[in-house]
């Protein structure tokens, strides 16, 4: 991938529509972008540019992407947010995840994929959105609070992956809407040759069974039924064995229509692996996690335990774009650009990932604040050394070995301290409307 041509594509800078189209063509071929119209200030390219920088500015207003149009890129438009806040809403979702998922794919394949073709790690999260008509009716309110008294939710489903870092939302929903339903839906999405890691949520005979129609494979945690052992289970070690799961008689399922779930064998043999988890500070645990790798010479039972505790990396990501990029809360006041702003955290993130996968691929780094501190300090730089004719690609090697250079060391893990949290926290519920905290008007 050109260094050059990915900062101009990403619109880092303001080539000639020529130049930069060029350059998107060349880093993102396939990826589908909105052409024609007439030609404005803030076309796809600069807007997503410049929503880029608020994600790594950790979450700025878009003030600060107007006043970065202004002085950085050099652009003569108002200093009203209004022209600015429209073109984001011209910036088509598909171009965003396109170049996500290159950027992704990009990092894995410079860290190495362990004979898959992507390892990910899934689970759910949540965002908070703007308390808008259009967005409660999309996403309603967690229970508890009072109409007008909280947030609306949004649910998403993620993929990690445990090899290059990057992630991916698989699909959005309502807070109530469960792990599974989302991993059903998304299921359209998932590729020959991947292996799946996942907790409770994802342990059944139907997410196996929907694996096995692409070629695909799981690890996921065992539920207490798990440890039930039958007749014709096969041993392959301790703790270690082989059985088989049959499907239910019930031909209604709450999550996979009738006629998918109709092509679905009768039984699915699986691999149950049980084992006793020691760490220093805490009780041992016994835990059973079940796959369909079922070699166990290719695929030993300590490979597959590894991997299954690697994914915890999806919560540590969880923790990076909510906390250190402070997407916890959405300003977005419409559905469509809260999904838009969740594309460019993604984005933001995956080019932070690839970055570290440049600088080191083996550097076991799950903080990225002091990378995205470097990569906004070398985002506002670009335009200034495309305007004298600097080499980009000597500056963007640069911020590769700053970012490799500034690795956390190792450091023994300490005893934690088993205290609890101070609750409840200083400030009371609301009970009424917003709008009746306002001080009235004096008369």
């Amino acid at each position: 991938m050109d260094d050059k041509c990915l900062l101009l594509s990403l619109g880092f800078a303001r080539p000639s529509a020529r130049e930069a189209a060029e350059a998107f063509r060349q880093v993102f071929p396939g990826v589908a972008t909105r052409e024609g119209g007439r030609v404005r200030a803030f076309d796809e390219r600069t807007t997503i540019g410049l929503m880029l920088g608020q994600a790594l500015g950790r979450n700025a207003p878009c003030k600060e992407a107007v006043r970065r149009a202004q002085l950085e890129l050099g652009m003569d438009v108002s200093a009203s947010t209004a022209a600015f806040c429209k073109a984001r809403g011209r910036v088509l979702p598909s171009t965003l995840e396109g170049m996500s998922a290159r950027l992704s794919a990009e990092a894995d394949a410079l860290c190495g994929l362990d004979g898959f073709s992507g390892v990910w790690a899934l689970d759910g999260t949540t965002f908070q959105a703007s308390d808008t008509e259009e967005n409660r009716k999309e996403w309603p309110y967690a229970s508890g609070p009072k109409p007008g008294c909280g947030f609306p939710v949004v649910g998403a489903m993620v993929a990690h992956s445990l090899v290059g870092k990057g992630s991916s939302v698989l699909a959005t929903a309502p807070w109530s809407a469960h792990d599974f339903r989302l991993y059903v839906e998304a299921s359209g999405r998932f590729k020959a040759g991947e292996l799946h890691v996942g907790d409770r949520a994802f342990c059944s005979f139907t997410a196996f069974a929907i694996l096995s129609e692409v070629g695909a494979d799981g690890i996921f945690r065992g539920n207490d039924w798990c440890r039930r052992r039958h007749r014709d289970d096969v041993t392959l070690g301790p703790g270690d064995r082989l059985t088989k799961w049959e499907k239910r008689r019930s031909k209604r399922s709450m999550t996979v229509p009738t006629e998918r779930r109709a092509g679905f064998p009768d039984e699915i043999v699986v691999r149950v692996i049980t084992a006793k988890i020691r760490v220093r500070g805490f009780r041992d645990e016994e835990i059973v996690v079940v796959t369909s790798l079922l070699d166990d010479k290719k695929y030993p039972k300590g490979k597959i335990l590894e991997w299954y505790l690697r994914r915890w990396e999806v919560e540590v990501s969880f923790r990076d774009m909510k906390t250190t990029l402070r997407y916890e809360f959405i300003r977005g006041r419409t559905p469509r650009i809260v999904k838009l702003e969740i594309g460019v955290l993604v984005l933001a993130y995956n080019l932070m990932r690839y970055v570290v996968a440049r600088g080191n691929p083996a550097m076991r780094r799950c903080g990225i604040a002091s990378t995205a501190a470097a990569a906004m300090a070398f985002v506002s730089t670009i335009p200034m050394l495309y305007a004298a004719r600097r080499s980009l690609a000597m500056a963007f090697a640069r911020l590769v070995a700053v970012v490799a250079a500034d690795a956390l060391s190792s450091r023994n893990r300490k005893n934690c301290v088993r205290a609890v949290k101070r609750r409840p926290k200083p400030y009371p519920l609301l009970t009424k409307t917003r709008s009746d905290y306002r001080p009235q008007e004096a008369v």
